[in-house]
């Protein structure tokens, strides 16, 4: 083996340990990184071939590898702007230029634009989140109208999902709401709040009915909705020219509690001519209280004085009036192998050949994360860790350097030969 094999050996350990202490460098200053993923330095040795009884030192090569897959620790944060993924998939973000970047780092906040007087979410590196708009289905970054006066949603479709409970006990032979009588008799009575064209209020009277059943046969649940505007009393009798009605009978199958027939659709034409869809949600009837969750589009002009996320990944701005009006529905990404996408400045990542064409989602669905409101995840640090390395990458950097000494010496013996 030729003595400058000796050097070129003890100065590729030098190096890779060299790289080593980098990567731990990093990963200690970046320690307190919302959504960092740490690095980890590979090794692999390098040979030169060898002949007869000569042989040729090898060196050894260095790959760095980020740990992206690996879950940080999730805080709890006091913003409900900050967001923290639980699972798989990353935030799809983008700089001002467009491009589309991917992160975990979920600490985001408003930050008004002077030259397009437009407000985003952006992160820490000022990369704006993005989401698809719930008025327009374009996927963008999101811009919420922060002190603009939202204009009015007429109502156009509502949606019941109810539970009744199997011990009512039906009415019986009487009048009942769809005989809209001043004596008519209910089981419960609800209302719902829709709106006009120009944001006016309005109510919708939604009675639920036991008219048959006992234990022992399959039960029946009338629901009928009336327009409050077509009551004087606030109840029946209700009158108008036309009439505004909607009744629809639910048969349950006593074994299982479930409907005989789904309940179809149906349609309510308002005293003002205004027609609103009225769809039927999951409807059962169990040994339990009765409870409904009653849901209508539309909402009145107001400007939005608060934003609300919801774990399922919808925006949504609430208006001084307490109306809830959905604006965004984010996604999330995810890829084949995230290891191998490429770091870049800000704390974010891009799509390689490696780590495959990111896949589209919306969060808790199809195996996608669950996304936490409120909440942050932490770098996958563990400074215990990353000291201990960089006592290992020392003492091999020191032996490396070492060797290289010593063969330095015994080039000098051979020089001084001469002497």
């Amino acid at each position: 083996m030729s003595i400058n094999g000796v050097f070129r050996t003890s100065v590729s350990g030098m190096n890779a340990q060299a790289n080593r202490l980098s990567v731990v460098s990093e990963n200690i200053a970046n320690a307190s990184t919302d959504g960092y993923k740490r690095g980890s330095t590979e090794f692999s040795s390098l040979l030169v071939a060898s002949s007869g009884n000569e042989y040729n030192s090898g060196a050894v090569k260095t790959q760095i590898r980020q740990l992206i897959s690996q879950q940080g620790a999730v805080s709890a944060s006091s913003s409900a702007s900050d967001l923290a993924i639980q699972g798989d998939g990353f935030f799809v973000v983008q700089d001002a230029a467009g491009r589309d970047f991917y992160t975990r780092a979920g600490s985001f906040v408003q930050r008004t634009e002077a030259e397009s007087n437009k407000t985003y979410l952006v992160n820490s590196a000022g990369f704006r989140l993005t989401g698809t708009s719930l008025a327009s289905g374009q996927t963008e970054p999101v811009v919420l109208p922060v002190g603009k006066l939202m204009a009015p949603s007429a109502t156009t479709a509502a949606d019941l999902s109810l539970q009744f409970p199997a011990s009512a006990t039906a009415v019986g032979a009487v009048n009942t709401p769809a005989d809209n009588a001043a004596d008519s008799v209910f089981s419960k009575k609800l209302s719902l709040v829709v709106y006009d064209n120009v944001g006016r209020e309005r109510t919708l009277d939604a009675y639920f009915t036991k008219t048959a059943g006992d234990p022992s046969t399959d039960s029946t649940w009338e629901v009928t909705i009336y327009d409050r505007a077509q009551s004087t009393g606030g109840g029946f009798p209700y009158a108008g020219t036309p009439l505004t009605k909607m009744t629809q009978d639910i048969v349950f199958d006593r074994t299982n509690g479930l409907p005989v027939t789904a309940p179809a659709a149906g349609t309510m034409t308002l005293s003002d001519g205004a027609v609103v869809a009225v769809n039927f949600g999951e409807i059962t009837e169990y040994a339990t209280d009765f409870s409904a969750k009653l849901n209508a589009n539309g909402n009145p002009p107001g400007v939005i004085s608060e934003f609300a996320f919801t774990d399922e990944g919808q925006i949504s701005g609430v208006l001084s009036t307490g109306s809830v009006i959905p604006l965004y529905q984010l996604n999330l990404a995810r890829f084949q192998s995230p290891d191998q996408l490429a770091a870049a400045s800000g704390n974010v990542y891009s799509a390689t050949s490696n780590s495959g064409a990111a896949e589209i989602g919306t969060p808790g669905g199809n195996g996608f994360g669950g996304l936490l409101s409120g909440a942050i995840e932490q770098s996958n640090v563990d400074l215990a860790t990353e000291l201990t390395d960089m006592i290992e990458a020392q003492r091999s950097y020191s032996a490396n350097s070492k060797v290289f000494q010593t063969g330095s010496e015994i080039l000098d013996v051979l020089v001084n030969l001469k002497r």
